[in-house]
């Protein structure tokens, strides 16, 4: 069992919002009713930003999803940038609903995007996606930020019919602090952004100005949430 988790969640508007508001029948019952509330939902239009230190839980409740969305029926496409493990697997339902691509660089995850306007898609997951950004965002790639637009521009349209669901890593940004590795230059792709960090004893985790904190325990058969008191 990992140790206790803060979660925290930071609101950032979107152009698929309006669907949030419209578009309401479209979402999934699913068994972790503190991350609804804490999004404001799961819903078609919803870009959900899980950011954290590798080892975390990140991936464990995109998966915990996945199995709540495959047990109502509905369709999940998982991408992903490292090797899925069969513990990742086990507690998912068998389904061919699922379908799992792998992605080994940025171009890989447009295609990947591109190719989802075609298919019915309910839950998307991209798990890693800061590996495939930070790639080409260094000097000795020219097109690193036109590439970092394209990608924003196809989660935006993968959205309008989806639930998209991210995993960011963290970085130092100087004075013991971290952040997000995907920075300010990213902000605006997701609507929430939950900081997922581990604070055995209940320490105080502190992102942007937003309230709302609950606390999270990844078991082997999956992930747990209550509220934690309100800032």
């Amino acid at each position: 069992m990992n140790p206790d988790v803060n979660c925290k969640t930071g609101m950032f508007p979107t152009p698929c919002d309006w669907l949030l508001r419209q578009n309401k029948s479209l979402s999934f019952k699913n068994t972790l009713p503190v991350l609804d509330q804490l999004v404001g939902g799961l819903h078609p239009g919803q870009v959900i930003e899980l950011c954290g230190p590798s080892g975390i839980g990140k991936s464990k409740v995109c998966w915990h999803l996945a199995g709540d969305c495959l047990n109502a029926g509905k369709k999940v496409v998982v991408v992903s940038s490292r090797k899925i493990l069969g513990s990742d697997l086990k507690n998912l339902p068998n389904s061919n609903d699922l379908k799992i691509c792998y992605v080994s660089s940025v171009y890989d995850l447009l295609v990947t995007l591109s190719a989802l306007d075609s298919m019915q898609v309910n839950l998307l997951i991209i798990d890693g996606i800061q590996s495939l950004l930070q790639a080409v965002l260094g000097a000795a790639h020219f097109k690193g930020h036109a590439l970092l637009h394209q990608v924003k521009c196809a989660i935006g349209t993968a959205a309008v019919k989806s639930l998209v669901v991210y995993t960011n890593g963290l970085v130092s940004v100087g004075d013991g602090n971290h952040g997000p590795a995907l920075g300010r230059s990213w902000e605006i792709v997701p609507s929430v952004r939950i900081m997922m960090l581990s604070q055995p004893g209940g320490g105080r985790v502190l992102w942007r100005n937003r309230e709302v904190t609950a606390r999270m325990v990844v078991r082997d058969k999956g992930v747990e949430m209550t509220w934690s008191r309100t800032e």
